[in-house]
């Protein structure tokens, strides 16, 4: 096993945008170990030519809820950083960093990489954690993250294990349920300041 911090990536649009997430991990991310895609695709055929990069969870084409209770199976309690396949870095990340964070800040969930606004409210406000802002939530920057308890994202994140350990809810609407819970419990979310990925795929399938 590799050392560093397992990376689970999350596919199911075959190669429309995978190559070029691989590529952008392998020259702008650090601290990490193992990869395990998290293929939600339903073909055989993109999941054997995604072997060759890392070991491959097959959910056949189930929708998001499934993928994502798969992917928590495969954390098996552990940090780990969550990727979607429609993302790329555009500057250099230390998962090291990251860990630092959620090691000194045992509330913090998670810690989320932020990207340029993206849906309609987003660019109408400014970005992202404006558009959180315009609907009420409270942000507070504390020793240089972002600390806040407006949403649970699977943008870019680090995820502390014991999140991934509590698994992952079913019905509509699976991350913001996700995100209540671990309100309830006392968790907090943080942001690393600056825009870090970009986002360049579209919602479509099953739950996405």
């Amino acid at each position: 096993m590799s050392s560093g911090i397992p990376v689970l990536i999350g596919t199911y649009r075959k190669r429309k945008h995978i190559s070029a997430c691989i590529e952008s991990v392998g020259q702008h991310l650090s601290g990490y170990g193992d990869i395990t895609f998290v293929d939600d695709s339903g073909d055989p055929e993109h999941c054997d030519w995604l072997k060759q990069y890392g070991k491959v969870v097959s959910v056949g084409g189930r929708g998001y809820q499934t993928a994502m209770q798969a992917a928590c199976t495969e954390a098996a309690g552990r940090e780990c950083f969550w990727l979607e396949e429609d993302f790329v870095f555009l500057e250099d990340v230390d998962l090291g960093e990251l860990h630092d964070i959620l090691y000194h800040r045992p509330y913090l969930a998670q810690v989320v990489l932020l990207r340029g606004p993206h849906f309609d409210i987003e660019h109408r406000h400014g970005g992202l954690i404006e558009a959180l802002q315009f609907k009420g939530h409270t942000f507070t920057t504390v020793t240089g993250i972002i600390e806040h308890t407006a949403c649970f994202s699977m943008n870019p994140t680090l995820i502390r294990g014991e999140v991934w350990a509590a698994g992952w809810p079913s019905g509509r609407w699976t991350e913001e349920i996700k995100g209540r819970t671990l309100v309830q419990q006392g968790y907090r979310f943080g942001y690393v300041p600056g825009i870090k990925v970009a986002h360049d795929g579209e919602r479509t399938g099953h739950g996405y």
